[in-house]
């Protein structure tokens, strides 16, 4: 029975107040957890966005380079002839 007014005695009376109290630092903590989060998601999507732009520009610049190279090819094959001469 002394087990029983021990635990009696260290029970603690949470009141109304102190739980709302409580609810509104965690809503707070929730509140700042979620603005951090929707930060790094939108840096994500950024990031996500950049690397698109760079696939579009690697697929334009192939062919580009291609081209040149074609070209310069051509310019040197003439450049040679003349100089051949």
């Amino acid at each position: 029975m002394s087990n029983l007014n021990l635990n009696q005695e260290l029970k603690l009376e949470v009141t109304h107040e102190q739980i709302y109290e409580r609810l509104l630092a965690l809503e707070a903590k929730v509140d700042k957890l979620d603005q951090s989060t929707n930060e790094v998601v939108k840096a994500f999507n950024a990031a996500q966005g950049a690397f698109i732009v760079l696939e579009w520009l690697a697929r334009a610049v192939k062919p580009i380079i291609i081209v040149g190279a074609f070209f310069g090819a051509i310019w040197l094959a003439i450049d040679n002839k003349f100089h051949l001469k």
